[in-house]
């Protein structure tokens, strides 16, 4: 097994596609066992543990995050390891996320779960923290053109193919809605993420030209892309807390503008 990570969130994109990048993950984790790997194309991998929420109920709860637990804690029926998919991760109630909090501290060794989700802002920060991230982005319906945006905005702030006005002025269609800023600071930030996590494990990139692009990211801008993260993370505060959007969104390019010219 690859072992480059025990725990990922998948979010974005659709239901079909978060369980595709979960069955993907999984294969290439799995990637010296020939059978396993075989058996999660087909869907009929033994040691796979699914939790999800039960028909007509509205969470996961903890009895079910104990019954992954207890499974966890025997051994595999046919590999050497087990895998878990969580489902909709987002319903799960603080209780049972408290609870997945301890497996995830401390998972069996060559163990793995994906946690699915439309919005890991359902999930406590603690659990987000314990994870690698996985951003399938928007699907074409829903704020199209945001992904794009946020690529060019990093060609702009990360790589300087452009200017500080070209910023401002795409960044001027989110100036008006706050709801609109807060989703386009979550997809840029995810994207440097993806960025960032790819150097390491392209894998986890959500598209195979970025995973490219990742690879070859040098140490100086590996640390412009962990600015610019921590820099849309404020921006992302400083719009919840009331701040006027234009003037937050115009102070974090600025701020990533002149990190790139120091």
């Amino acid at each position: 097994m690859s072992g480059a990570f025990h725990a990922v969130i998948i979010e974005g994109g659709t239901r079909e596609a978060r369980a595709g990048a979960a069955t993907t993950l999984f294969q290439s984790h799995f990637v010296r066992d020939e059978a396993a790997s075989r058996k999660l194309a087909e869907g009929t991998f033994e040691d796979l543990v699914t939790v999800e929420p039960e028909e007509g109920k509205a969470a996961i709860v903890v009895k079910q995050i104990e019954d992954l637990t207890q499974a966890f804690s025997r051994k595999p029926f046919a590999s050497i390891a087990k895998a878990a998919i969580i489902i909709d991760g987002e319903r799960m109630n603080e209780s049972a996320q408290n609870k997945l909090l301890k497996l995830l501290e401390e998972p069996p060794e060559g163990y793995v779960i994906a946690i699915l989700t439309a919005n890991s802002e359902g999930l406590l920060p603690t659990v987000r923290s314990r994870c690698v991230r996985k951003w399938l982005g928007y699907e074409e319906t829903e704020r199209a053109g945001v992904n794009e945006d946020a690529k060019q905005l990093a060609r702009i702030l990360i790589y300087g193919k452009g200017t500080l006005a070209e910023a401002n002025l795409l960044l001027g269609k989110y100036e008006e809605s706050r709801e609109e800023a807060l989703a386009f600071l979550h997809t840029f930030k995810l994207f440097l993420r993806d960025l960032a996590v790819g150097r390491f494990a392209s894998e986890l990139v959500y598209s195979e030209k970025m995973a490219e692009t990742a690879a070859r990211i040098s140490e100086e801008y590996a640390a412009l892309i962990q600015s610019g993260v921590r820099l849309a993370e404020k921006a992302a505060r400083e719009t919840l807390t009331g701040y006027r959007v234009k003037y937050v969104l115009r102070g974090m390019a600025l701020s990533m503008s002149e990190n790139r010219r120091n």
